[in-house]
């Protein structure tokens, strides 16, 4: 499981025998299911009941306090599902400025494809390793989406000032799993304010702009120094040599070893 601050997620994958279970949580939960079932049913506190077995693409979401019980025979295949859980009490302080939020009531395995697309991305970012700043920009567009979260004033901007202050602060701790929070407490705004900011500022998430950040340092040590790939990685903020030359692939074209020999 991967924790972070108000939130955390986790791909599970099921039991292939029968199995039983009876929750109450104490935070939120919203799942994507990619589970098929011989039998089963499940009941929440509200009284909505499914005796659905096809569970590929549907979404579940439980507030915290609301029970969910009910058992499942699942079908000889990979069943996994991807939870996120993020505590009510910290995101609403952090969505009560500037925006507007309503809590959906609880549901069993609906289809919503935005909200969809947005957890088969974040599975995918779970499954393998991306950084705190990535996941958690995933974790925020999805409760928004959930909680159909909209500015209630007119687009803020940062202003230089602002972003001069974000990018010393990110080029003096680029070799840091930085969060959005992390970048966030620099401007001292909350994570959702913002992340929506800063993509009206510069059209980019944050996320995206750590990329650049460290895409452009590790070039600056490809041209200029004999550390080795390893190293560049690790002095860049990527968490492997594999997601260090995955990301400096898809933005220049090449691996980190070709750009360093075609550099001669």
């Amino acid at each position: 499981m991967r924790q972070l601050s108000g939130l955390s997620v986790e791909h599970v994958r099921l039991p292939d025998e029968r199995f039983e279970y009876k929750v109450v949580g104490t935070s939120h939960y919203l799942a994507l299911h990619d589970i098929e079932l011989q039998d089963g049913e499940a009941e929440l506190a509200n009284g909505a009941r499914s005796h659905c077995h096809s569970l590929a693409d549907r979404l579940t979401f439980v507030p915290a306090g609301c029970q969910v019980a009910g058992w499942s025979v699942p079908k000889n295949r990979r069943n996994s599902f991807t939870a996120l859980y993020f505590d009510a009490t910290t995101l609403v302080e952090e969505f009560r400025t500037g925006f507007t939020a309503s809590s959906p009531p609880p549901f069993l395995y609906a289809f919503d494809p935005s909200l969809r697309t947005t957890l088969e991305k974040l599975a995918n970012a779970v499954s393998t390793g991306v950084g705190a700043a990535h996941l958690e920009s995933l974790c925020l567009v999805a409760v928004g989406e959930l909680l159909q979260i909209r500015p209630s004033v007119s687009a803020q901007r940062l202003s230089e000032a602002q972003m001069d202050r974000l990018l010393e602060f990110v080029e003096a701790h680029l070799e840091d799993d930085l969060s959005v929070e992390d970048l966030a407490k620099v401007l001292d705004l909350s994570r959702f304010h913002f992340s929506r900011i800063f993509k009206t500022t510069t059209s980019r998430s944050p996320y995206q702009f750590l990329l650049e950040r460290r895409i452009r340092r590790s070039m600056d040590l490809l041209r200029s120094s004999t550390l080795s790939i390893a190293d560049i990685a690790t002095k860049c903020g990527f968490r492997s040599v594999p997601q260090f030359e995955e990301a400096f692939r898809r933005s220049m074209g090449t691996r980190p070893i070709r750009y360093r020999a075609d550099l001669g």
